[in-house]
């Protein structure tokens, strides 16, 4: 499938053989109606990127990696380098949008000094992997980062050519409840003094496992360590590693293009076009953290069709977030349509699909058996009821036959 999707949407940055259309269309996208109500963009602007680590001027010497026993090295020179203070990562992490580049949803997350974590953690949409460091705590063994996690909320009133940073920061970590990140420390091991006899060699030092000699060393992992764990809003190595239909969009967004398919075969509804349709649709599901930020709308996707109208790619257009478009896209490629048909014969098309998700209240579940509710395993633990599924539609494309 990753050839075809090549062939349909352009990655300028990740594959130099395909390119957007170079000139903007002559007319905007279709703006909500007159009675619509438009929220400005916010936009959020990334913060400066981490300082660089700080090299030594000498090699610094330590125990091979997963040694069990301590190892005899001979100390290097003395070196000035300066270390990580609490002050220094306090004026850099705190108060910034930050994200979760391994998308972990855990409340509490462990890291060793290599920034791998500690442990399993459930994973995520980035969009649910916000966080914002209020509080930082360095100890001789470990920094501890104290703060709130938030989800990533996109309004879809904003121009398409702002989406990506037109998006609102809902708190979604429990009242009285905080998020806690706690990273190892690679330790310094001081050596201690000894005598030796005048003209003799001095004795080799056994530095434990996992352990340094180098000041300029351990400041080098805890760096290292943190620009693995967290990425100053959204940076292009976080993007780089997300699904094939964000790609689409934050490429397209960079380029300042709008999002369409490039290749000239495709075939768009219009006079002597019977569009592609929607046979059959499977519904995508909400869930807690949507019900309980209260994040609803509608978001919509770009759906390349083959002949046979077996879908070739999806791309997202108008996000919503909060892990609802993964869930959409999971449905969308689940789905039935049926190809277009130019001269009577199928042709590959591409197709917008809509995708509204609701809220679930009392009022939606008007009718439904308590005790059904109350059965369900499925049920969300933060309403205690079903999940609330969104609906989907095609949006109407076709354009009057002449």
């Amino acid at each position: 499938m990753k050839p075809v999707w090549l062939a349909a949407f352009a990655l300028p940055f990740l594959w130099a053989s395909l390119s957007y259309s170079q000139a903007d269309p002559p007319n905007p996208p279709a703006t909500p109606p007159a009675n619509d109500t438009t929220t400005d963009a916010k936009a959020v602007t990334p913060p400066e990127a981490a300082a660089p680590a700080t090299t030594a001027s000498a090699a610094p010497v330590t125990a091979p990696e997963g040694a069990s026993a301590a190892t005899e090295v001979t100390p290097p020179p003395a070196t000035q380098a300066p270390e990580v203070t609490e002050a220094e990562l306090r004026e850099k992490l705190t108060g910034r949008p930050l994200f979760l580049r391994g998308l972990w949803l855990d409340e509490t997350l462990h890291f060793n000094m290599g920034g791998d974590l500690v442990g399993q953690s459930t994973k995520g949409s980035f969009t649910l992997c916000g966080i914002t460091v209020d509080k930082v705590r360095m100890t001789k063994k470990t920094v501890e980062l104290e703060g709130i996690r938030f989800g990533v909320h996109f309004e879809g009133e904003a121009p398409w050519e702002e989406q990506s940073a037109s998006f609102d920061r809902i708190q979604i970590t429990p009242k009285k409840k905080r998020q806690l990140i706690v990273i190892d420390r690679q330790q310094v091991f001081v050596p201690k003094k000894k005598k030796v006899a005048k003209g003799a060699p001095p004795e080799p030092v056994q530095v434990p496992p996992g352990e340094t000699l180098s000041p300029a060393e351990a400041t080098d992992h805890l760096r290292k360590a943190i620009d693995k764990i967290l990425a100053p809003d959204l940076d292009g190595k976080m993007i780089a590693q997300m699904p094939d239909y964000w790609q689409f969009f934050y490429q397209a967004q960079e380029s300042h293009k709008w999002l369409e398919p490039t290749d000239q075969t495709l075939v768009h509804p219009g006079p002597g076009v019977d569009g592609p349709k929607l046979v059959k649709n499977v519904v995508p599901a909400s869930n807690d953290f949507a019900q309980k930020g209260e994040v609803a709308g509608v978001a919509s996707y770009k759906v390349i069709l083959d002949p046979e109208g077996k879908i070739l790619a999806v791309a997202v257009y108008r996000p919503i977030g909060f892990g609802l478009d993964e869930n959409a896209v999971t449905a969308i490629e689940k789905s039935t349509f049926a190809p277009a048909v130019k001269e009577g014969k199928p042709v590959p098309s591409v197709i917008d699909v809509a995708v509204n998700f609701r809220i679930y209240s009392k009022r939606t579940a008007a009718g439904a058996p308590e005790s059904a509710a109350a059965a369900d395993p499925n049920a969300s633990p933060v309403t205690g009821k079903p999940s609330m599924p969104g609906l989907y539609s095609q949006q109407a494309q076709a354009q009057p036959k002449q």
